[in-house]
């Protein structure tokens, strides 16, 4: 214990001359003779004339005592507590010892007044100040007679003596890295699946496994496979994710999954290793790099004329009697089925429940007499994005954990939403329901169409007291995609919500916009912009009621129009129409498990013709759907059916006559091997 103690006596006390205490058992400046006084000078003035090298970060000296000689007793103590002094610290306080004594008799306060402007950060304290570098005559002079004087000193760095080809890769910026190393230990969770030492044993029975299978690729790796390999940081990585994942997701049978996984690895071949670092580096590549950068839009060819095509498209029509379970009307509700749809609404009181957060509200069409609310139970905090499952690691075969594209929390979490709405909303799909806001009809004969003609059709909707109405609609023309028709429709209730994210319609669209009526001009208005290099405004017009936009619509259309959309359903419905020749991707495309399953517009679109649409801004809220861009897609997506259908009844003997018609085969002629040839005669 004594020589412990007296070990103390050769570091400089914290409190400096200012220390108080009764024996301390550090070093003071006053307990040296002079001439070891006169040493430390002639040790400081050679500092100065090096321009003060850094010290080594690990020294066990304190030289601060001369920053304590102007500080209370109790900012002393503190700054004894709490300052953790590195070799840039001891740097800094030998010189700011050496610019106080410069200017004797002044305050700390004053004497950061009589600093250089550039000698002060921007945060207010001084910077790390330095002599300027002496001659070498000024080299031998004693520096402690003559303090020196504040012009010169210049704001620097702390330097250190490196040589000049590490300096030229300091200077070079570093990479942050992307996480920081790891160690073979398992990693702390909430609820651990198994003791510590339990965990580790598996941890590293799991990485001797990877380390092994790495090894020997590597003893064998040429070309590529040289990219298949891991480094020694990303085995660990990868075994703590994979510990990880089974410790949080099985967590009651977590001793038997990652055994079954170490076996499987244990009896892993070579081959089949490359083909799971194969398809993980793939994978890795094809998430970094944007896909509408590498691939070429899929040019549609069909090999018929626009003629041809409009003809060709009928065969394409469903029969939606069928599909009435699945949301497509093809009979008018009853005026009894539609009274009797209203006494329901009647009796329940108006009470739906939220389409976004679940939860049942009142609705009060016309607003509520004594506040004039719209709707009650609050505000409505719900999630915006849908949800999808991430992708996992390769050989992870545990259940994913689902997840909301807005925020990324996991479906599960009990936090709530993430976005909050003034008010909830509903939506409802019972023909009967909709037809007592506005009753169904069926698409007129229209003899002034032309018969060639075929539209693109998509709509728009927002929540209303009544459910989702209708509040855009868009016509184009098929297969050339010209506009026809584009106008905003003002909705027969109150709005709730426009549903712009989805919808792309804002308040200041529906309040801007001009009015227009079945034989108007319902163009939209071109607004030049003020920059002739900025796109002009286009500015919609807005029909007042969905009747008359339904009016508008039944212009340019006739029952035998082929009408093409995605989910016809939900955009016939909100428009109340009944047609007879639709044309629905969601059928031409269907889903692998079938209805009502059904492939979104976007994704077929991008695994179809390697297209981008519905993009959301890099930074901002989404702007929200481009109803003409998506109904000039669903056109596409026809155009593509027709080419590949067109394409097999080639292979199959149909011709095209001289006329244009489609002629089927003939009974004595097949087609084999691409060629058309004559039947065999059967004896």
């Amino acid at each position: 214990m004594a020589n412990t103690l007296a070990s103390l006596k050769h570091l400089p006390c914290p409190a400096g001359d200012n220390c108080t205490a009764f024996q301390c058992l550090f070093s003071h400046d006053r307990d040296k003779s002079e001439s070891d006084g006169k040493a430390a000078n002639n040790n400081h003035d050679t500092l100065n004339s090096q321009n003060i090298p850094r010290a080594p970060a690990t020294s066990r000296a304190r030289p601060y005592d001369a920053i304590q000689d102007n500080k209370t007793p109790h900012e002393q103590e503190a700054q004894r507590k709490r300052i953790k002094l590195d070799g840039d610290s001891i740097t800094a306080s030998l010189q700011h010892s050496s610019v106080s004594s410069s200017l004797p008799g002044l305050q700390p306060s004053e004497q950061r007044k009589h600093l250089p402007a550039t000698a002060i950060n921007k945060g207010g304290s001084p910077r790390i100040l330095r002599h300027s570098s002496p001659s070498s005559t000024e080299t031998n002079k004693k520096t402690t007679s003559h303090p020196p004087k504040l012009d010169e000193f210049k704001v620097a760095a702390p330097t250190t003596h490196v040589n000049p080809q590490s300096a030229a890769s300091s200077a070079q910026p570093k990479k942050p890295s992307s996480r920081e190393p790891e160690s073979l230990n398992p990693r702390l969770l909430k609820k651990a699946p198994a003791s510590h030492p339990t965990r580790v044993a598996l941890v590293k029975a799991l990485h001797k496994e990877y380390q092994r299978l790495n090894d020997e690729l590597k003893k064998t790796a040429r070309g590529i496979e040289k990219k298949w390999l891991l480094s020694s940081q990303d085995l660990i990585v990868r075994t703590l994710d994979e510990e990880q994942e089974i410790a949080t997701k099985k967590t009651s049978i977590y001793n038997t999954s990652i055994r079954n996984k170490i076996l499987m690895y244990k009896k892993m071949s070579l081959s089949e290793w490359k083909d799971e670092r194969s398809k993980a580096v793939q994978s890795t590549t094809a998430n970094s790099i944007n896909p509408a950068s590498t691939t070429t839009e899929v040019s549609i060819e069909t090999g018929l004329t626009l003629s041809q095509e409009v003809e060709f498209l009928r065969r394409l029509v469903y029969n939606l009697e069928p599909l009435a379970p699945h949301g497509y009307v093809s009979a008018i509700p009853s005026p009894e089925d539609i009274e009797a749809s209203k006494a329901a609404i009647s009796a329940c009181g108006n009470t739906e429940t939220c389409d976004r957060c679940t939860r049942r509200f009142q609705v009060f069409p016309g607003r509520r007499e004594t506040d004039g609310a719209l709707s009650s139970n609050g505000p409505c905090v719900y999630h915006p994005g849908k949800t999808y499952f991430p992708d996992r690691a390769p050989g992870d075969r545990s259940k994913g954990q689902r997840r909301f594209r807005c925020c990324q929390r996991n479906y599960d979490d009990e936090a709530g939403g993430c976005t909050t709405a003034q008010h909830h909303v509903f939506k409802t799909t019972d023909p009967k329901r909709l037809a007592s806001v506005l009753n169904f009809v069926k698409t007129p004969i229209n003899p002034e169409v032309p018969k060639d003609r075929a539209v693109s059709f998509d709509c728009e909707m927002g929540y209303t007291v009544y459910g989702l109405e209708l509040i855009r609609l868009t016509i184009v023309s098929w297969p050339d995609g010209n506009m026809l028709l584009d106008i905003l429709v003002q909705p027969l209730g109150e709005i709730l919500d426009l549903n712009t994210r989805y919808s792309g319609v804002r308040p200041e669209d529906m309040a801007s916009a001009e009015r227009c009526v079945v034989g108007s001009n319902y163009s939209p208005t071109i607004i030049p912009a003020s920059d002739p290099s900025q796109k002009p405004e286009t500015r919609l017009k807005m029909a007042p009621s969905p009747k008359i936009a339904r009016d508008l619509l039944f212009t340019l259309i006739s029952a035998d129009t082929p009408l093409i959309g995605h989910g016809l359903e939900n955009d016939l419905n909100a428009a109340r129409i009944i047609h007879p020749t639709c044309i629905d991707t969601v059928l031409l495309w269907p889903h692998s498990r079938g209805l009502p399953m059904r492939n979104g517009l976007k994704y077929l679109m991008q695994s179809k013709l390697n297209r981008q649409i519905q993009v959301d801004p890099a930074e901002g809220s989404p702007e929200g759907h481009d109803s003409a861009e998506d109904a000039r897609a669903a056109g596409d997506l026809v155009r593509l059916k027709i080419r590949d259908e067109w394409k097999t009844m080639k292979m199959k003997g149909w011709t095209v006559s001289g006329t244009g018609d489609l002629l089927p085969p003939e009974e004595d002629w097949t087609v084999v091997g691409g060629a058309k040839v004559k039947k065999p005669t059967v004896s």
